[in-house]
């Protein structure tokens, strides 16, 4: 009988342990999420203002283009190459 009521104190105990478990699995499923949303979101910004201001750096296009893709199609064919433009929102080059 003391066995049963030493595992009964036990399973009781670990209780709060499985709810916290279960619930930070959710919150770093909901982060990973977020993250990943953060780097399209930014993929996308940066390509629209590199293409924007007509960068030469096609590595970086590239790289932008396939981390944004499919809202770096749309910035393809809305946002003109070196129209200095992008989205409504002026984006000049540096002038050295």
């Amino acid at each position: 009988m003391a066995g049963l009521k030493c595992f009964a104190v036990g399973l009781i105990a670990t209780l709060p342990l499985t709810a916290t478990a279960s619930t930070s699995g959710q919150t770093a499923s909901a982060s990973v999420h977020t993250g990943v949303s953060a780097i399209w979101i930014l993929a996308n910004i940066s390509y629209a203002g590199m293409r924007a201001q007509n960068s030469q750096s096609y590595g970086w296009r590239t790289v932008a283009f396939v981390f944004g893709f499919p809202g770096t199609l749309v910035s393809l064919l809305a946002v003109p190459a070196g129209g200095e433009r992008a989205y409504g929102i002026d984006i000049p080059r540096r002038k050295f």
